[in-house]
């Protein structure tokens, strides 16, 4: 472990850990008075700090670097020195940063987008609708006729259905017998 924290700092100049550690002072503590807008602390920042997974214990850590083609590519942090010096370029929280920030602005923009069309589409679909909601009697009329229709059309379907049916029951069936007499001919018989 302290071989990557010592590979890290050598890297990449500033170790990972330079914001997290207190600072070590000889001098004794003297009350400090601070204006209150000074009292609030800003969070830390890690905008310039590089990506880097590490894996497991006994597994092998990786930083997130742009290859000399500016394609994203996983270097193990023990050939970090010769990836700068080829060209590579560590990938910086800020870029990170920077990209989740755009997919959240086209996510909101397709969004916005989205909820417009669908609006639109709600709007031109009222416009289509007639203007009377409620049916005439004639219209009520006219589709009680048409589902007692429906309604009959669909029982006399079922009992044409039915007696196809009985008729397929009541016919006198066919079998086909093949009476093979072997003791005649022995070779009728053969492999069988």
């Amino acid at each position: 472990m302290k071989l990557i924290a010592i590979g890290i700092l050598c890297v990449f100049g500033t170790p990972l850990f330079a914001q997290l550690s207190p600072s070590v002072n000889t001098a004794p503590a003297a009350p400090q008075v601070q204006p209150p807008a000074a009292q609030a602390q800003q969070p830390p920042s890690y905008a310039n700090y590089s990506i880097m997974l590490v894996g497991p214990p006994g597994g092998i850590a990786v930083v997130l670097m742009h290859n000399p083609k500016n394609e994203l590519e996983f270097v193990e942090v023990n050939n970090t020195k010769q990836a700068l010096s080829a060209g590579y370029v560590p990938v910086r929280a800020a870029e990170l940063g920077e990209f989740i920030s755009s997919l959240k602005e086209e996510n909101a923009r397709l969004a916005a987008e989205n909820t417009r069309l669908q609006q639109s589409e709600q709007a031109k679909q009222v416009a289509a609708a007639p203007t009377s909601s409620t049916p005439s009697q004639a219209e009520l009329e006219a589709q009680r006729r048409a589902g007692i229709d429906a309604e009959r059309a669909a029982r006399r379907q079922q009992l044409i259905q039915t007696w196809l049916m009985l008729q397929n029951m009541n016919r006198p069936q066919t079998f086909d017998v093949n009476v093979r007499d072997c003791t005649r001919y022995p070779g009728a018989c053969a492999g069988k």
